[in-house]
């Protein structure tokens, strides 16, 4: 038997090598893929030549091309399936969130409408009533017992023309700030013979 043409067998285990060196690594091995197929066509090419040398640079260079190309395949394989395991997790991450953030959305809406409705139901102040109540004849207790006890209240004195004296006064504030709607009443009282009975009054936002 003869000896073996060498060249194309030495060339093509060079360029299987480079292709089998970088047929792991992810997007190198697209490269590796051509240099592969490249070692291969070498190999068979020496093969050939050889077909009655001795063929064992041309043999190494042809399983090192093939080799090349089987790993090509198997980790592309591999990392297109890592990827889109990869991508379905984040799109369930992604709809989790969603989800979530929508529920909490829906729960913090929910309670807003329930806590507007509970501040207008403790609001009990009307525009007919507002309009019902008389100055120097209401009373603060009247009031107090229609509509409760006010959000703010401040005293003070008063000039009272028919007693020509002081005598004791009261500003109370009723306001609706976390409803649905905004509405306040500020009445002004005075005392006589011992009770306060509204002086004046002012109501904004009425219904």
């Amino acid at each position: 038997m003869k000896d073996e043409k060498k060249v194309l067998g030495i060339l093509s285990i060079v360029f299987g090598g480079i292709a089998l060196a970088g047929s792991w690594v992810p997007f190198l091995n697209n490269g590796s893929f051509v240099v592969g197929l490249f070692a291969l066509v070498l190999g068979v090419i020496a093969l050939i030549v050889n077909r009655k040398n001795k063929k064992l640079f041309a043999l190494i260079g042809t399983l090192l091309a093939l080799a090349s190309l089987v790993i090509v395949f198997a980790t592309q394989s591999i990392y297109s399936n890592a990827i889109d395991e990869a991508s379905k997790a984040y799109d369930e991450t992604s709809k989790s969130i969603d989800k979530e953030y929508s529920e909490s959305s829906i729960a913090e809406e929910s309670s807003s409408i329930a806590a507007e409705k509970a501040a207008d139901d403790a609001f009990k102040w009307t525009d007919a009533y507002f309009d019902s109540i008389v100055d120097g004849t209401t009373t603060y207790d009247e009031i107090v017992t229609t509509v409760g006890e006010p959000t703010t209240t401040s005293t003070d004195t008063d000039y009272d023309i028919d007693t020509d004296s002081e005598v004791p006064s009261m500003d109370c504030d009723w306001d609706l700030e976390d409803g649905s709607y905004y509405a306040s009443v500020s009445i002004h009282f005075v005392q006589k013979n011992g009770t306060y009975v509204v002086d004046s009054k002012t109501g904004t936002g009425l219904k």
